[in-house]
This record gives structure tokens, sequence and C-alpha cells, in this order.
């Protein structure tokens, strides 16, 4: 269901009870109509209504009611089209909610898929500044970018706050010492989270820097009035700064998981070494014990057990030596 607002200079927002009226309501000057939707509840006979009341392009409408679409922004005659994303913690994962805006002279039109978060926040804002006499569409669309870009900085600010958590955990000597596997298995768990998150964010939120872009230096800069291009100046200076995170946090996340792997491959070795070890302190007596059985008689035809006591004499020196030997090595 397609719900639509309108601001005027002398009256502030009042509710568009007649969708009918809203090409009217564009026409006057001062006016600007904001409306919403989840495309869950839009059929044909509402998105019929969007194209003839806003004038919009049949092609971004049914890309607006797919919701797999991709960060973009697209120039069509009369109206631009975006889509952008909200991202929700789910599981420890990112899972995006898309927000296509349809962008127009007087006009902003939103169709999301369950992005009321995001869109409560910026209607907040647009009634905090409904007495601005500059309130147009594109202070709309940069307040929407503003708080879509405020979320994306606070969900990286949080995986740079883990990933440090979890590298002074894994550079703890608890942790270190501690072999256990499941431990481990939790960590490297906890890490590739990570990078599903920072994955996410990559193909969600940076995207939004080459939006900022077209529209401050690109063909953008005739759709939006000169004196907003430094509210959106000051957004992609904030996109910017969430990339610089999210490389961060991505090397640091690669740096945590060498360190964790370089220390199971230590461990590995010392099993290893301690392993080696222990069978050749035990292979040396083995050896000297097949070698006297199969060539001497264990108890000479004399009846004397020097030979006994000697093949076992021989065995404890030498496995007392090594062992000795490997202890001084640390081996054992």
């Amino acid at each position: 269901m397609l719900l639509a607002v309108c601001h005027s200079d002398a009256s502030g927002w009042k509710s568009v009870d007649d969708l009918a009226e809203i090409s009217e309501l564009r026409s006057e000057l001062g006016n600007v109509v904001w409306a919403e939707a989840d495309i869950t509840t839009v059929d044909d006979r509402d998105a019929e209504v969007m194209e003839e009341e806003f004038g919009l392009h049949r092609l971004a409408v049914e890309d607006s009611r797919r919701p797999r679409q991709r960060p973009k922004l697209e120039d069509y005659e009369g109206h631009l089209f975006l889509v952008l994303h909200q991202l929700d913690e789910s599981h420890g994962h990112l899972e995006a909610a898309q927000i296509a805006c349809f962008v127009g002279d007087r006009f902003l039109l939103t169709l999301h898929q369950g992005a009321g978060r995001t869109l409560d926040a910026a209607k907040s804002r647009w009634r905090a500044e409904e007495c601005k006499p500059e309130l147009d569409s594109a202070f709309l669309i940069h307040t929407l970018l503003d708080v879509l870009v405020d979320d994306y900085e606070a969900i990286v600010t949080r995986l740079e706050d883990r990933i440090e958590s979890l590298e002074e955990k894994i550079l703890s000597e608890e942790v270190l010492e501690d072999s256990a596997p499941g431990m481990q298995r939790a960590m490297q768990k906890e890490l590739y989270a990570l990078k599903q998150q920072l994955s996410r964010l990559r193909r969600y939120a940076l995207p939004t820097e080459h939006v900022l872009e077209w529209i401050m230096e690109g063909p953008g800069r005739a759709h939006f009035p000169t004196e907003t291009r430094a509210l959106f100046a000051d957004v992609h200076d904030h996109v910017l700064r969430i990339g610089d995170q999210v490389r961060n946090v991505d090397d640091l996340t690669d740096a945590v998981l060498d360190l964790l792997r370089s220390e199971q491959t230590a461990r590995l070795n010392d099993t290893t070494k301690r392993l080696t070890a222990w069978a050749a302190i035990i292979a040396v007596p083995t050896f000297i014990a097949s070698v006297y059985g199969m060539n001497f008689a264990l108890v000479p035809r004399d009846g004397g057990l020097f030979g006994f006591y000697f093949a076992l004499a021989l065995m404890i020196v030498t496995s007392a030596g090594l062992y000795l030997y490997f202890k001084d090595k640390n081996w054992v």
C-alpha cells in the first residue's frame, strides 16, 4: 500500500488521501511530495498509479519491485532511480534490505523491503526540519543517505572493536598456550563471520561512494541545487572513512588469521618433534634387542647371564642418553 505526504512552506507535512492528486500537488511551487511503500504490499495497480502520478519509467518501476538489485544510480527522463540497502545483523551475518528511491523535481518515492528502521529515522529528521524553506527532494535524499551512512559507520566501528578484542585475546598467553581445538575452531568461526560481514559492507555500503561522486562531480550536478553539494560532500567524506575502516579491519582480520594459523603450525611442529624424540628413544633399545636376539643366545651354554645383563644395560644407557639429549633440546 502506497502512503504519501506533501510538505508545503505554509502548512508543513500533511497526508495525501487521494493518490490521484499527487501529480497536481507536485506541480505547485513550494510543495514537495514524499511517498513510501513496502514492495510486498505493492500490486500491479499501485505500480500503475506510481508510473502515472510521478511520471516514472516502466523499467525503473520493474527494478524497484525486484529485491535483488545492486546499489546503483540511473538517470531517467524526469527522475533519478537510486538503489540503496539497509544492513541488519542476524545470527552473526549482515542481511541487506533494499531501498529503491525515485528522486525527481519536488518528489521522493521510496519502495523498500523491510527497511522500515532506516526510513523511520529519516522521517524523524524530516519532521524536525519541516520548517526549513529549502526543504526539497534533494534534502530528503541527502537525509536518507546520511542515515544509511551513519548506520554503516556504526557497523564497521563494531567490527573494528571485535577484531581488536580478538587480536588481544589471541596474543594473550592463556590462548597461545591453550591447545584446545574447540577454542581454535570458535575463533576461526568468529573470524570468518567478520570476513562475511566485511564482504557485505563492500558490496552494499562502499558503492555509495560512487553514487555521491556522481551527484557532486558527475552528471548529477544538474539534478541537485548547488547549495546542497556541501551536504552531499559531508556524507561522501563519511563514506571514504568507512572505506578506510573496512580495509583496516580486513587487514587486521588477515593478520589475526595468519597469527592463528602460525600458532597452530608451531604447535603441530612441537608435537611432531616430541613424537619423533620418543620414537627414537623407543627405537634404539628395540634395535639392540632385535639384533642381539637374532645373533646370540640369550643365555650362553655355560649358563652365564652376562650377555643378557650387558644388552639390558646397553638399552637403558642409550635410552637415558637419548632422553637427556632431547630434554636438553626441549623436544620432550
